[in-house]
């Protein structure tokens, strides 16, 4: 439409604005009422505000014969006028009878009804119109014409409204169905046929409790009470299978997702199933892609347990992992495996982890490792220990109780924690280095590190042993005996023999200066020690020799040279 068009009303859009039931639609109305003659399409639409109802309404007013361009507009004002001249000469002609049968009435119109007429027979051009009465009543019957023609457009719209809400409530009512039938339908019966599913796929018999389904978070099959093998190899409380299709049809099914939730597994039965050690799945039916895995409890045997284990195991198509990863719940420790025909391949990193619920934590950790039957091992451990560094190899078998067996190498240590950790009334300062050996049996896991023997060779370099003074127990010659104090040292080294009974302490030298100790101690597990040093005092003009005897109960000690 050219923006620059001026549109001027016609005798029947001046008309149909005094007249609300001419024009009956808002946008119609409200454009029609603001031509005047004067104002351009643009400008029209600059002051209504919205360019497509303007140009939309024009284009229908002007189809209406209410509008029309103003070179246009004279020209059927001065046709309307003739008209309205040739009507009035014809009605002033016509005899009286041609009115009324009934007597002689008036040939035109009532005074107001004139005025109306009048006023209303006047354009934005100000040229009058004088509309004889035929025209008035034929003008009067068009708001029902077009009455009658609008109301077959509205009916349709309405007949269209009404099937439309019925469709919507026909697709309300079927989805109500399906809900219903999906929630209520009997799933128990498919129960043998995944029983029998699971069992050749884990080679291993498998027995469901309930089958059911969920619809949130999404819509899943939900097997309750899972029980692989004897009661005491796993038992998961539910299992979650992505897709309420998955499982319908032919086999293979493909299963996108699988959730494992609150499930107990021995290590013994995980490295027997078939994908855990790199062989296809036993049963081709089922083909899962992902399986996530939350609040897994991994038994080693009876008694020792990683408990809340997450993790995210991705299959291949064969059925056999492609990658599995598991971390605790605190993710102080992150499990990398990979299934193998020696075993469970383990790949550990840990940052602040304490094993198995013990008092010492590894600060950071790195190890491999190899999980088969009866027997976890951990091969080069590389951790940060106690302040120091920790490097060595540990193995865990429980096919017969419990037993472990490790050994391994420490660089700075720091011995006040290494004290705190082990022996709390022990009281003494530097930097730990030197190498262990351990082994240790028991019917669970206390009695596994209370039954704990080691062999420990160290060397603390400067440090002080606190609770006795060496060197002012030789100062006094035997006149009376020391107690408390501290000595330090520049070093000490020796071999540290523990039991579950005592701590022996062999080849004792410490050398701290023009002081130097050589002995040896004993301490029963109750804190009692009992030592004997030869202590040797140099100084620049003597030398000072003397046996001292070390007794008493950690921390405070007590010595002398007496015999």
């Amino acid at each position: 439409m050219d923006s620059n068009l001026v549109y001027a009303k016609t005798p029947t859009g001046d008309e149909a604005v005094r007249q609300s039931t001419r024009v009956v639609q808002r946008n119609l109305r409200m454009v029609l009422v603001q031509v005047d003659g004067k104002m351009s399409v643009e400008e029209l639409t600059a002051k209504i505000g919205n360019p497509r109802l303007v140009q939309s309404a024009l284009r229908e007013l002007e189809e209406g014969g209410f509008i029309a361009p103003t070179v246009d507009a004279v020209s059927v004002w001065e046709e309307s006028m003739k008209t309205a001249k040739q009507e009035a000469a014809q009605e002033q002609s016509l005899p009286m009878s041609q009115f009324s049968t009934f007597g002689p009435k008036s040939l035109g119109v009532s005074e107001s009804e004139k005025g109306e007429s009048a006023a209303s027979g006047f354009s934005s051009f100000g040229k009058p119109i004088l509309p004889s009465p035929s025209r008035i009543v034929t003008e009067a019957a068009q708001p029902a014409v077009i009455a009658d023609v609008r109301e077959p457009e509205n009916r349709p719209y309405r007949q269209s409204m009404s099937a439309g809400s019925k469709g919507l409530l026909a697709i309300a009512v079927l989805l109500a169905i399906l809900l219903v039938t999906v929630i209520f339908y009997p799933y128990e019966q498919f129960k043998p046929a995944l029983e029998a599913s699971a069992t050749r796929m884990l080679n291993v018999p498998v027995k469901i409790d309930r089958v059911g389904v969920t619809l949130f978070p999404s819509p899943s099959f939900k097997l309750v009470g899972v029980h692989i093998g004897e009661p005491v190899d796993g038992k998961i409380t539910e299992v979650r299978i992505s897709s309420l299709l998955s499982l319908l049809g032919s086999a293979p099914h493909q299963v996108a997702r699988v959730e494992v939730s609150d499930a107990t597994m021995s290590a013994d039965r995980l490295v027997a199933l078939p994908m855990f050690i790199g062989r296809a799945a036993g049963s081709h039916e089922v083909i899962i892609k992902k399986m996530m895995i939350d609040h897994l409890q991994l038994t080693f045997g009876d008694s020792v347990a990683m408990n809340d284990l997450f993790g995210e195991i991705a299959f291949r198509q064969d059925g056999s992992i492609e990658k599995a990863t598991f971390e605790t719940a605190d993710r102080s420790v992150l499990i990398n495996a990979q299934a193998g025909s020696q075993g469970l391949a383990l790949s550990l990193e840990g940052r602040a982890w304490a094993p198995f619920g013990t008092a010492v934590s590894f600060a950071s950790l790195q190890a491999k490792g190899l999980l088969q039957k009866n027997k976890l091992l951990i091969q080069n451990i590389d951790t940060t220990f106690l302040g120091g560094i920790l490097r060595g190899n540990w193995l865990l078998d429980w096919s017969n109780g419990l037993v472990m067996a490790g050994d391994g190498t420490l660089s700075r240590l720091d011995t006040r924690k290494v004290s705190a950790a082990f022996a709390p009334s022990l009281k003494i300062d530097g930097n730990m280095s030197g190498t262990m050996r351990l082994r240790s049996s028991g019917g669970d896991w206390e009695s596994l590190w209370s039954n704990l023997e080691a062999v420990l060779s160290t060397e603390i370099t400067r440090g002080a042993f606190h609770g006795v003074d060496l060197g002012e127990a030789v100062r006094r010659s035997g006149v009376s005996e020391v107690r408390a104090g501290s000595t330090k040292f520049d070093r000490l080294r020796s071999t540290i023999n523990i039991t579950p009974k005592q701590v022996i302490g062999r080849d004792v030298r410490m050398d701290a200066g023009m002081v130097t100790a050589v002995g040896q101690f004993n301490s029963p597990r109750n804190g009692q020690v009992e030592g004997n040093m030869a202590v040797t005092m140099q100084t620049s003009v003597s030398s000072q020799s003397a046996a001292v005897r070390i007794y008493g109960v950690l921390p405070d000690l007590s010595a002398t040279t007496r015999k």
